[in-house]
């Protein structure tokens, strides 16, 4: 799990517990006698605290995977408070809540507001962001599309204030055992509305850390007085995520630390589908989408021979891209329709692919979600198996889920996540990609690829901590975009491959008509081919970068270690520099926190690509004089 929630009736039925997990420890963010979400009202001049008042606390639904809880309790005689409570494995809850004014029951409203404030003083490394109402557009060649704003990877000393409630607020933390972010925390507010209906511009929302709490608060009445008169109710959605990093792959891991897509060398068909027409759909086709590149037309369905040319230079999953449809549709405009183009070609290619030992996953939007009516993956992939490439998973696409300035579905998105993992099986496969990745949208996904907008790209790349932070690692699996265009080639560069290899990440290498495959994968081939060294289905990953573990260490402040275990009781160890200069130092393994069977024996690898100047001294790996960007490979068994 990734964390543990705790709930008192005699505090109103608020939240007055919540410690999150690591692979080693346990931290608790909430301190004594503080508690989530922390209602407060001033009625009739006086101020009044849902913390004071006992309530009735019950459990309303229980399954193996989810819980329901609803507290209901007196604040005053014209503010009765329900708290309804649902909890899932993936680490989410959410809270539906409302206030009531009975008929006949009025009083004076001069202030209402909730906080949610974390316990930070034990906290080795910390970054914050969050999302406001306001949109934002990205711009295509030939269109834009809208999205909220949101402002990242803060310090903790900086301040958010805005006449406004923040739909999104994130909290990334790391502790002594790792070098940056091992858990991850969102809060959500689903509707800016004011309580009585009145003027926004009387809600409020600040962000601060103050005395060693980092604290959100929520004001949905402020600065004024009004009367509230029965029969009234105000209402809103709140949420929290709480999660970790990803550490495990297998349908038997644990949700919270499950990462299916652990390793996975990924071919990413990515062949055009762009067809002109004078009538809806196609005359919406946006044909030039990117300045520096032609026109993409359809050009016809990969040969079979593809997947064996894939296969051949060391793949092992196949991606492909939204070519398969009849309507392959573009960002929403067209809508896509979810039917195979040509069922025979699609029926045969992913035989092939499975006939060679390799997954398939096919690109869906994860703005469409009707594409959940369709049987397309029932009919032509394998749960436990294949998967889904989601793009757009977010519930921040302004126009195109349902979200606006005034509301975010973030319930309803992350239910559509968990029907998707559903469908794909604990063993299926579940890639996201979006501009800006949260939990809300990944928390029931594998990995989310980092990467989308151009303007985040110097962010994500300029230093190890801005990585770890813009590819989530705190909260899910970690994979990079390709660098297929000319906005884009720094994914498709040796920096590329390094920070994967880095932060055990993979990348996505494009198949395209008319560029040989071997062309594409050879920025990062050097980890392929390494990878391909380790047998068996890679099944827990090591690294201290984000997750804490014994089983490797460093004192190397440039040097990162990568450790990934197989079901064939054999591990692989990639230690990469990230310095500028070259770097010489030494890793430490404690070889049984690995259970490799008796005396296992490390072994440098010899790879093309990689830096060979090594030397093994019992567990420790002694590393010379290893160039920027490169990495030194070990088997272990």
């Amino acid at each position: 799990m990734g964390g543990i929630l705790t709930w008192d009736s005699v505090c109103g039925g608020q939240l007055v517990g919540l410690t999150v997990k690591d692979e080693l420890s346990q931290h608790s963010l909430m301190r004594q006698g503080s508690c989530m979400p922390d209602l407060q009202m001033v009625i009739d001049g006086n101020r009044l605290a849902l913390s004071s008042c006992q309530a009735e606390l019950s459990i309303t639904d229980q399954a193996p995977d989810f819980c329901r809880l609803t507290s209901r309790a007196t604040l005053h005689s014209g503010a009765v408070v329900t708290l309804e409570y649902e909890i899932h494995e993936e680490g989410a809850m959410f809270c539906n809540f409302a206030v009531d004014t009975p008929a006949g029951s009025s009083f004076e409203l001069g202030e209402c507001s909730v906080r949610c404030a974390v316990d930070t003083r034990g906290v080795r490394r910390m970054r914050w962001g969050h999302y406001t109402r306001q949109p934002k557009y990205k711009r295509d060649y030939s269109t834009v599309h809208a999205f909220a704003e949101f402002r990242m990877f803060r310090a903790a000393a900086e301040v958010a204030e805005e006449r406004e409630l923040f739909p999104y607020v994130s909290l990334s933390l790391g502790w002594e055992n790792t070098r940056f972010f091992s858990n991850h925390l969102e809060f959500i507010m689903e509707d800016w509305t004011s309580y009585n209906d009145g003027p926004l511009s009387l809600t409020r929302s600040r962000v601060a850390t103050a005395d060693g709490d980092w604290q959100a608060r929520w004001f949905f009445h402020e600065g004024s007085t009004v009367r509230i008169t029965g029969s009234f109710r105000y209402r809103n959605r709140w949420g929290i995520m709480y999660g970790r990093a990803r550490s495990q792959a297998g349908a038997q891991a644990d949700p919270a630390v499950r990462n299916n897509a652990m390793g996975l060398r990924l071919a990413h068909c990515m062949y055009p589908y762009a067809r002109k027409g004078d009538t809806w759909p196609w005359v919406s086709m946006p044909i030039k989408q990117v300045a520096a590149q032609n026109p993409q037309f359809f050009k016809g369905n990969p040969e079979l021979s593809r997947v064996d040319e894939a296969l051949a230079i060391g793949a092992n999953y196949m991606i492909i891209h939204q070519f398969w449809m009849r309507n392959p549709g573009s960002n929403n405009e067209p809508v896509a329709d979810y039917v195979p183009f040509d069922p025979a070609w699609l029926k045969s290619y992913v035989g092939h692919c499975h006939d060679k030992g390799m997954g398939v996953a096919f690109y869906v939007r994860g703005t469409e979600m009707w594409h959940a009516y369709s049987s397309f993956f029932e009919d032509f992939l394998q749960p436990d198996r294949d998967g889904l490439y989601a793009d757009w998973n977010s519930p921040f696409c302004m126009g195109y889920v349902k979200c606006s300035p005034l509301h975010v579905s973030a319930h309803n998105y992350f239910h559509y996540t968990k029907s998707m993992r559903r469908r794909v099986g604990a063993g299926g496969v579940l890639i996201g990609h979006t501009g800006n990745a949260n939990a809300i949208g990944s928390a029931c996904f594998d990995v989310a690829t980092a990467g989308e907008f151009s303007v985040r790209h110097d962010e994500l790349l300029a230093h190890p901590e801005s990585t770890a932070y813009y590819a989530h690692l705190a909260c899910t699996g970690g994979n990079l975009i390709s660098g297929n265009l000319p906005d884009r080639v720094v994914f498709s560069s040796q920096k590329a491959m390094a920070v994967c290899a880095a932060f055990g990440m993979m990348s996505h290498p494009f198949m395209e008509p008319g560029v040989s495959f071997e062309e594409r994968v050879a920025y990062i081939r050097p980890l392929w081919d390494a990878m391909a060294r380790l047998p068996g289905r890679i099944t827990r990953l090591h690294n201290p970068a984000y997750i804490p573990t014994r089983a490797v260490t460093t004192a190397s402040d440039h040097l990162y270690p990568s450790l990934w275990q197989s079901d064939k009781r054999q591990a692989l160890l990639l230690v990469t520099n990230l310095n500028e200069n070259p770097e010489s130092g030494t890793v430490e393994l404690n070889l049984n926190e690995l259970e490799l069977g008796s005396k296992p024996v490390i072994t440098p690898l010899d790879v093309a690509g990689t830096h060979g100047e090594v030397q093994v001294d019992g567990s420790v790996v002694r590393l010379k004089a290893v160039p920027s960007l490169q990495f030194s490979a070990f088997k272990i068994g």
